[in-house]
């Protein structure tokens, strides 16, 4: 994860001017995340963006590897809280999640160790439509003030690759907002956008 929240902070600043700054794992001058006193609880955030050394923005990053299907309302439930306790405080918040087209689902195993592998979860409008209605719905606070998704899959030699969603089965309108409103381009400049009414 350290090369990928490393990116998305010095792309966020990259064109943001003097006074911006960026922390993460890999990134700024301590190379560490930032932790923040939310409205209800302390939170590290995987990104913050400083302008003149006040945090203004922050970013989550989920990258979902298996079980997504039987996690999926937990994960949504904990973006609904995380957004919340942030906002609530003044603090810009975004969120990025990418999601596999094609994802493991394993076998419970004892302690960490993670089990076989049970079958292959393909992505589905239902997995996808929470997202969409939350990026439709009015400015509330827990609505992220910019939300991203890509939905990714790995070729034989373990590379990652962008899902051809129209084989995944989703509906045209989804693919679009998918491939329009949630893509990186779009995230990374509504996030400026957001840096910079924020600062």
């Amino acid at each position: 994860m350290i090369p990928i929240h490393s990116w998305f902070a010095k792309e966020i600043i990259s064109e943001l001017g003097p006074g911006y700054s960026s922390m993460s794992l890999g990134s700024g001058s301590e190379g560490s995340e930032y932790k923040i006193e939310g409205m209800y609880y302390p939170k590290t955030l995987d990104i913050t963006i400083f302008s003149n050394k006040k945090p203004i923005v922050t970013m989550s990053f989920k990258f979902v590897t298996s079980n997504y299907a039987q996690n999926s309302n937990n994960y949504f439930e904990n973006l609904l809280g995380e957004t919340a306790n942030i906002k609530r405080i003044g603090v810009g918040f975004v969120h990025f999640l990418v999601l596999r087209g094609h994802t493991p689902y394993y076998y419970k195993a004892a302690g960490n160790e993670r089990g076989g592998l049970k079958r292959i979860e393909i992505l589905s409008e239902h997995h996808i439509k929470k997202y969409i209605k939350l990026f439709e719905d009015s400015d509330l606070p827990h609505k992220p003030d910019v939300l991203g998704m890509a939905i990714i899959d790995f070729d034989e030699d373990g590379k990652p690759y962008f899902s051809d969603l129209r084989k995944l089965g989703l509906q045209e309108e989804t693919i679009k907002i998918i491939e329009d409103e949630f893509s990186i381009e779009r995230f990374i400049q509504r996030v400026r956008a957001l840096c910079e009414l924020k600062k």
